[in-house]
């Protein structure tokens, strides 16, 4: 290779105007960090469980249909299964209560009408406004199958595509 210095000599001297272009350049790069790292609150997934869809289920049907899980010493529920509709349906058209039944030999099913997210952190994140992306592609389950891809996305086309 020839000297760098010959090779890019019909460029000229270093003047004002590529010192002013160095500069604009450097200082345009300050806003871009900050959506970089926007994604960390943009694209976190809130606290969820499945949805129950109106039915004339009781309160107590209602809260005892979502399974129960042992967190950190503390009882939380399920975040991407429900106990079945059906058969909560049948046990309340029967007349029983949630605790006369053993509900843990209840089959449990994925949510198949959408989630209830938290607003105690944040208002709305793309996880939780994804029902309308749900709208355009029905299968759309950035809550629960996706929940990896979310974590380490930093551009979110990826998200669109699986």
């Amino acid at each position: 290779m020839q000297d760098y210095e010959e090779t890019t000599a019909f460029l000229g001297t270093w003047g004002p105007f590529q010192k002013m272009v160095f500069i604009l350049l450097c200082t345009s790069t300050v806003p871009n960090g900050f959506s970089a790292f926007s994604v960390i609150f943009l694209a976190d997934i809130p606290p969820h469980h499945c949805r129950i869809p109106d039915s004339n289920l009781s309160d107590a049907w209602r809260n005892a249909s979502i399974p129960l899980q042992q967190v950190e010493g503390k009882l939380e529920r399920v975040k991407c299964s429900r106990y079945n509709l059906d058969a909560i349906q049948n046990f309340s058209r029967l007349g029983f209560m949630p605790h006369d039944v053993n509900l843990t030999d209840v089959l449990t099913e994925s949510c198949a009408d959408g989630w209830v997210y938290s607003k105690d952190i944040y208002q709305s994140t793309i996880v939780s406004e994804a029902k309308y992306l749900r709208e355009i592609r029905p299968m759309s389950d950035w809550s629960c199958k996706q929940v990896e891809l979310v974590k380490t996305s930093t551009f979110f086309y990826p998200l669109f595509m699986v």
